[in-house]
């Protein structure tokens, strides 16, 4: 009971305090209007059951930061002005923190516990995040509301990461459904498919992206897609036009510049260079921008770090190692990329 003794103490000196502060003076500054203030505390709440949804907090923290943000409420509607008849006394929310923080400590806390030295700590366990029960939690709760647009647009990008490419493409039809279509929602569901598709554009994808150009003519990641179908499909003087129009979009330190530059010459020789080269420099570039989007499996990165080695870019391939190294710290779980790294002159 010492620690709950010291507990009382604290909360009580801080209570003291805050009430010495505040008794018997006015702020001159009135607080936020209370629409405002609502807003502001509401997307709050909705990050933390974001996080909650996506495993970043687990249920205890959760609980906790929504206790934080009570405290937060009160302390809001204790500065705001009041009316002159029946204006709330200032021991009043002072208590309600006090009570809401000892009772939240006391459901959440475990001070029988011993401390821990932090050397001995998992911290790997700690942190550890479980995307496929992340995933599982926000189903439950699309199979309850499946009009929850925020919802299908979370879950959509972990189902890519997962490998999960059919459910990828029913989350991002819902998304395309309950909001009105942008160049990205379009073009992340020709991504979706395409992957489906083993990597083709062919047919519903490339409807797709032609829309997504509709809608945004400078939009970099639907024009790539098109430009390198194009080229594939032979169709050089479309090719040639929407290269250009790529390339002039560009800073020039972009990963996809090498293949639009490639893919320009292919097309401007007519087809002169090696069968369908431009085509597989854009599947690797797709490859490495969904990657580094959503991320993906250790085997994804390890055929993105082969494939950049084949290309001859071995700066690319090192940045590719880099970035699955560090998604994939297990090094175990890594041994064919280590390998297929150090047989290539790449570095940890």
């Amino acid at each position: 009971m010492t620690i709950w003794f010291f507990a009382l103490i604290l909360t009580g000196i801080a209570c003291a305090t805050l009430y010495y502060a505040g008794a018997g003076r006015r702020v001159n500054a009135g607080g936020l209007p209370a629409d405002a203030t609502t807003a502001h505390f509401r997307a709050q709440l909705g990050a933390i059951e974001t996080d909650a949804a996506l495993g970043r907090l687990g249920t205890a923290e959760a609980i906790a930061a929504k206790a934080e943000l009570a405290r937060e409420v009160l302390r809001a509607k204790a500065a705001a002005p009041a009316a002159r008849d029946g204006q709330v006394p200032l021991w009043v929310p002072l208590l309600l923190v006090a009570v809401l923080a000892l009772g939240t400590y006391g459901w959440l806390g475990r001070p029988d516990l011993p401390a821990a030295p932090l050397a001995q700590r998992d911290i790997g366990a700690e942190g550890a995040f479980d995307l496929g029960a992340a995933v599982e939690t926000i189903e439950a709760r699309l199979i309850e509301n499946p009009g929850d647009l925020r919802g299908w647009r979370v879950v959509a990008p972990a189902y890519m990461q997962l490998g999960r490419y059919a459910d990828a493409v029913r989350a991002l039809r819902r998304v395309n459904e309950l909001a009105p279509p942008t160049a990205d929602s379009l073009t992340d569901l020709a991504e979706a498919l395409m992957m489906q598709q083993n990597g083709s554009v062919a047919g519903e994808p490339l409807e797709l992206l032609r829309r997504a150009q509709a809608l945004d003519a400078g939009h970099v990641r639907s024009l790539y897609y098109i430009a390198g179908e194009e080229t594939r499909s032979g169709d050089y003087d479309a090719a040639i036009r929407d290269w250009n129009a790529l390339l002039k979009l560009a800073r020039g330190d972009e990963p996809w510049v090498v293949t639009a530059e490639n893919g320009l010459a292919f097309a401007e020789a007519g087809g002169a260079a090696a069968p369908d080269a431009a085509a597989i420099d854009a599947m690797v570039d797709g490859l490495e921008a969904r990657l580094g989007t959503t991320g993906g499996s250790l085997a994804e990165w390890t055929q993105l770090v082969r494939s950049r080695l084949a290309q001859g870019r071995t700066d690319a391939a090192q940045a590719a190692y880099d970035r699955a190294r560090a998604a994939y710290p297990d090094a175990a779980a890594r041994a064919e990329l280590d390998a297929l790294a150090a047989d290539n002159g790449l570095t940890p």
